[in-house]
């Protein structure tokens, strides 16, 4: 594995979950444009639905949130967990909406950022929708 772009301190570990942590935030407050600052212009992404580059991603993510929202259904995100691995910080988030209760319903969305210094440089993200009702006891999360 490639360690080159490794956290050179904690500060810098705890610098970078507050980057995620913020994005989710705007994110979650439908300030998508705002949280571009945290990518760095050429960011690649690897969602296999959406044109390359975090523009896209983002235009795509605000039009859900207005499919939602004209749905009468106010998304929001909810971290689950946040581990972070050398240059790699992995986000377990569910993404409800305001038919949905913290126990059933909604998303459940895996997210990974790749930095360099304190720019995100690479993204990929695995959604799978929560049904009401699932065979594993145990649930979503």
């Amino acid at each position: 594995m490639d360690r080159k772009n490794e956290p050179s301190s904690m500060k810098q570990v705890l610098d970078r979950k507050n980057i995620v942590n913020e994005y989710f935030r705007l994110v979650s407050t439908g300030k998508f444009k705002e949280g571009l600052r945290f990518f760095a212009p050429d960011c690649k992404t690897h969602n296999p639905f959406i044109v390359g580059g975090i523009g896209p991603l983002t235009d795509a993510m605000i039009a859900a949130s207005k499919n939602m929202t004209a749905q009468n259904s106010q998304p929001a995100f909810v971290i689950k967990h946040l581990l972070v691995d050398g240059d790699m910080i992995a986000v377990h988030t569910q993404l409800l909406n305001s038919k949905s209760n913290p126990g059933e319903g909604g998303l459940r969305q895996v997210h990974l950022f790749r930095f360099e210094a304190d720019k995100i440089v690479e993204y990929w993200d695995i959604t799978q929708q929560i049904l009401s009702s699932m065979p594993n006891a145990s649930g979503a999360f």
